[in-house]
């Protein structure tokens, strides 16, 4: 059975990265653990070196069916609080969903350290 990675990325102003980190950590990404489906949930920062930073948050899914449960019709889209719109750069965020088979997951059973349930 295939799962699929939904990666959304985004990008804030570098002096706002350990703020993120809490909420995401904290509110955010709970909240989507929570989800019926939901596999695994992350975030990784990237400094760019030029004041800003990428912000990627990838969530491992069962299925596609359960992200459309989560997101709605307009699932290629994110899923941005409107109180968090603000804080984020004026760049297009990018959703993108990959299918992930027995193979692939294996390589996320080596990152992460524990067995995906396929």
């Amino acid at each position: 059975m295939n799962h699929v990675m939904r990666a959304w990325t985004f990008w804030i102003r570098a002096e706002l990265r350990d703020e993120c980190r809490e909420h995401l950590e904290n509110t955010k990404l709970p909240e989507l653990r929570a989800i019926p489906g939901n596999l695994r949930t992350a975030a990784i920062f990237r400094d760019l070196g030029d004041g800003t930073t990428e912000v990627v948050v990838a969530s491992l899914w069962d299925s596609l069916e359960s992200i459309k449960a989560f997101a709605g019709p307009d699932y290629l889209k994110p899923t941005i609080d409107p109180a968090d719109k603000g804080k984020l750069l004026d760049r297009d965020v990018i959703v993108r969903h990959y299918s992930i088979d027995a193979m692939d997951a294996d390589v996320f059973e080596r990152a992460l350290g524990s067995p995906l349930p396929l």
